[in-house]
């Protein structure tokens, strides 16, 4: 009886209904087949409902959802390192590779420098913090300014130190220079020696890893309950807090808001060509999964999964996305900082001329880069601003409760802009499917169609079958086009084209020398990760009739 005392009535409560949740969802995904990105927003709303009800007291689950944040994180590192060394190599071409880096630093910094403009030029006319009392709390600045570092610490930071500690530590730059540097190499040394087995070493790795994301990613809608019912209770219990501050809270989700759908949203359709409908269709998993767990490096295995389900080629998708983590992030490198100092400097009263203004967003541009994609970056970043520029650092303290939620839209917009600058990046240098494009913006994810070959080895007699799944190494495939067959083959098993990848559900047969590329009817439509998780690497063989 002793032991029955000391258990929570409330915490059985709400562990018992959220596994009714669990089983709603199941249920959902099971039998009524219901689209992964809608499963996703529905579990936020039931999350949150599931706050409502227990009027916060949900705190029990907060392990169920630590788990989810750990298994995925523990992803992270490995799959950026291999992920970059197998893209490099494949793309085996230097000239492309610094094509491909310079454009997605350029284009991720960007999108900073849109976020920071737009955010002076909607805050300072509003007197954003006029009249509001700020009150001093140095003993709290002085750990704010504890999370901070030397500019030259920074810089060095930046560097690989043991790559042990840098994959176990999830440092993304270092890790992301390492795994460059290691794939220079094995490009270079492959145009005197045979590497080959070198690259199929992490291909084939790759593949593992993509497949264990796979496992971790069909639990994003289940952790999303807990994530949507701890977020919520976190917030309603800062509410008091948060009044006095309402205006800038507002200001934040609004300002995140149009940076994550209106900004990227032009820059889809007019840079990369991308209807932003579709685009932000594809990626909503990925969004809301970054609004509940505030994390751009928990989110990323997602954000590169849902990116191959548009078309981004793989290359392209493993690089751009893993440095849109620590670069840019015009939600807590952005928007945020440049709010809290306006906000400020109004509440302070000080004069600030439009030389000053300039150089703040000088200041706030640079603090992107190597920003940590973790919960609680955009206060950190913000106090990294405030230092430079020489603002109390103290009086960011009021303003932690809002950054706390405001985090929520901020690391969408984050993740937002890291997707958005891959499809960019992706098309510009030629590795966009546009087969995999019209079939997001036909609503499907397979087609059910053959291609014929003549039995003379002419031309194609049907259309080409778009396929919506990443092909092979490379990430996608236009179409599926079938080598030609001659007439008069007398061989039992004929190998497809080199080149080919066989998706899960995707048949080949070889009937009366014509070659036919069909599409199960009971095949899961469920997008897959960007390179080669679920797919054969090489080419299938069709049996002659």
């Amino acid at each position: 009886m002793g032991a029955l005392s000391n258990i929570d009535p409330t915490a059985v409560a709400v562990w018992a209904s959220a596994v009714v949740l669990f089983a709603l969802i199941a249920v959902l995904r099971a039998v009524f087949k219901l689209n992964f990105s809608l499963l996703t927003v529905l579990a936020l709303g039931l999350g949150i409902a599931l706050s409502l009800v227990f009027d916060g007291q949900v705190d029990s689950l907060n392990l169920l959802g630590n788990i989810y944040i750990n298994l995925i994180t523990a992803l992270v590192a490995p799959l950026i390192f291999v992920s970059i060394i197998s893209s490099i190599t494949y793309v085996g071409s230097l000239k492309k590779l610094r094509s491909i880096g310079l454009r997605s630093v350029g284009w991720l910094l960007l999108t900073n420098l849109i976020a920071i403009v737009m955010t002076l030029g909607v805050a300072i006319p509003l007197h954003i913090g006029s009249g509001v009392k700020l009150v001093d709390d140095e003993s709290t600045a002085g750990f704010l300014t504890s999370q901070t570092a030397p500019l030259d610490q920074v810089i060095l930071n930046f560097f690989p130190k043991n790559i042990v500690g840098d994959l176990s530590g999830n440092r993304v730059v270092p890790i992301i220079i390492t795994a460059t540097v290691l794939a220079i190499a094995i490009v270079s040394v492959g145009r005197q020696k045979d590497v080959s087995i070198v690259k199929r070493f992490f291909e084939q790795t790759k593949d593992v890893i993509y497949k264990a994301v796979g496992y971790v990613v069909e639990l994003t809608p289940y952790a999303v309950v807990v994530l949507g019912a701890t977020s919520t209770a976190a917030t309603t219990s800062k509410a008091d807090a948060l009044l006095a501050l309402l205006s800038i809270l507002v200001l934040g989700f609004v300002l995140n808001i149009i940076q994550a759908f209106v900004v990227n949203g032009l820059l889809l359709k007019f840079v990369a060509h991308v209807p932003p409908l579709t685009f932000f269709k594809a990626v909503l998993p990925a969004q809301t999964t970054a609004f509940a767990t505030q994390s751009s490096v928990a989110t990323l295995p997602l954000s590169i999964r849902q990116l191959g389900t548009v078309g981004v080629g793989a290359d392209v998708a493993n690089f751009t996305t893993p440095i849109g983590t620590t670069i840019g992030m015009p939600g807590c490198a952005g928007v945020w900082p440049m709010l809290s100092a306006v906000f400020t400097i109004n509440a302070l009263g000080l004069g600030y001329s439009p030389a000053s203004y300039v150089a703040l967003a000088v200041i706030g541009l640079l603090s992107s880069i190597g920003t940590a994609g973790v919960p609680g970056t955009a206060i950190v970043t913000a106090t990294t601003v405030f230092t430079a520029v020489g603002l109390p650092v103290q009086l960011l303290v009021p303003l932690v409760p809002v950054s706390n939620i405001v985090g929520m839209p901020s690391t969408m917009a984050n993740v937002s802009a890291a997707v958005t600058c891959a499809a960019i990046v992706s098309r510009q240098t030629g590795e966009f499917d546009e087969g995999v494009l019209d079939s997001a913006r036909a609503g499907r994810h397979r087609h059910r169609a053959g291609v014929v070959v003549s039995p003379a080895g002419g031309a194609v007699e049907a259309p080409v079958v778009p396929v919506a799944a990443p092909l092979g190494a490379v990430g996608v495939a236009a179409s599926v086009v079938a080598s030609p067959v001659a007439a008069g083959v007398g061989a039992a098993h004929k190998p497809v084209q080199p080149g080919f990848a066989v998706t899960p559900g995707l048949s080949l047969t070889l009937h009366q020398s014509t070659l036919r590329v069909q599409a199960d009817d009971d095949a899961d439509d469920a997008p897959v990760p960007v390179g080669a998780c679920g797919i054969s690497a090489h080419a299938a063989t069709a049996k002659a009739a």
